[in-house]
């Protein structure tokens, strides 16, 4: 008798377009364009979890599904960051899903600025942060340069400064909006896309005789945030008010808070099939202490499991140039003659990009 396959117990492409991930995508990419996009979708992901050697979750093929279906940007270079650094000035942090969904709502409509929104989002820092008041610009920047006529206001601003702890799921100490409050600033500003996992903005919380003096600024209505990055925003800050979901739904804490078999097993089960690419000599997986947050004067750690590459034929430089070249970029670290892929900032739909990235350059 002819033994059942795995990927028999997985669900049909039919079942996974009614998935919440791939519902959203769905409901608003026209069924041509649909039918056309998932032609063979079923057929290839099968071939290349095959030579992977693993099955996918439910979630994982929702999220590969979804990603197919929206398409590839005619305007920017999708990339992969095998870098290991999950926050700092040089990346836009993903936005939650729910963010993403409200960023579409708004931009299929006409719209309006909305004063009420303001103050919907303003409350919700207040509630979360312990603030007094709140007030969200367009840009960090701005949001800094406005709290410049708070001449006696005792001021902390970083971009990368958010709503949790790290220490909460096992990571080192990271300052939140609260706990610098509570130190006694009497205004924090933080950058939207900084720990928060939100829209870039600038985000200002603290003494309500302050935070109101920015609102009675003649420029304040001028660097305001707009409704579509302020909807953004409240979407991401419903998900902290259920503490339960903050590390499944935000994407930085989602990577971050992995667990280190999860890592180990990726890169053991990836290792071996990247080192019969032909540009590759070896592929050696090496545990490794791995800076996440990177915030110029102050860098975070913590451990990683990584895949350090050595190149057949000429120098690193080389790979690195073969990697840049491919569709989705990968964007790893050089380190003594070897190219690094570090899992702690890799999402697990990113994992077979790290080989076909190389595939296509042959």
């Amino acid at each position: 008798m002819k033994p059942e396959s795995p990927f028999s117990k997985l669900p049909s492409l039919g079942e996974l377009l009614k998935h919440p991930t791939v519902q959203g995508v769905v409901e608003r990419v026209n069924q041509t364009t649909i039918a056309q996009r998932a032609a063979g979708f079923w057929d290839e992901l099968q071939a290349g979890w095959k030579e992977q050697g693993g099955m996918p979750s439910v979630g994982e093929l929702a999220e590969r599904l979804a990603h197919r279906l929206l398409g590839r940007s005619r305007h920017s270079t999708p990339q992969v960051n095998a870098t290991g650094v999950l926050c700092s000035r040089r990346w836009q942090a993903p936005l939650a899903e729910a963010a993403v969904h409200e960023l579409l709502r708004f931009a299929s409509d006409y719209q309006q600025p909305s004063a009420a929104l303001m103050e919907q989002v303003a409350a919700s820092l207040v509630k979360l942060s312990g603030a007094e008041a709140a007030w969200v610009a367009s840009s960090f920047e701005a949001a800094v340069s406005m709290t410049g006529q708070c001449e006696d206001a005792t001021l902390v601003s970083s971009p990368l400064i958010g709503l949790l702890d790290p220490t909460e799921f096992g990571r080192g100490h990271v300052d939140t909006m609260a706990s610098r409050l509570d130190e006694g600033a009497d205004l924090v500003v933080v950058d939207g896309s900084g720990l928060l996992g939100g829209p870039r903005c600038g985000i200002v919380v603290g003494s309500k005789r302050f935070v109101e003096q920015i609102q009675q600024s003649e420029l304040a209505s001028a660097l305001a945030a707009e409704a579509m990055v302020l909807a953004a925003l409240e979407a991401t800050l419903e998900i902290y008010r259920t503490p339960d979901k903050v590390i499944h739904q935000i994407p930085v804490l989602q990577l971050l808070s992995t667990p280190l078999e999860n890592l180990q097993q990726r890169c053991e089960r990836i290792a071996p099939l990247l080192a019969e690419c032909e540009q590759i000599e070896t592929a050696e997986v090496v545990a490794r202490e791995s800076i996440w947050l990177d915030a110029g004067s102050s860098q975070m750690s913590a451990a990683s499991w990584a895949i350090a590459l050595r190149p057949t034929h000429g120098s690193i430089e080389r790979l690195t140039h073969l990697y840049e070249q491919a569709t989705p970029q990968v964007v790893g670290r050089e380190e003594d003659g070897e190219f690094v892929l570090d899992f702690r900032a890799i999402f697990p739909r990113w994992d077979q990009q790290l080989i076909t990235a190389l595939d296509q350059t042959s």
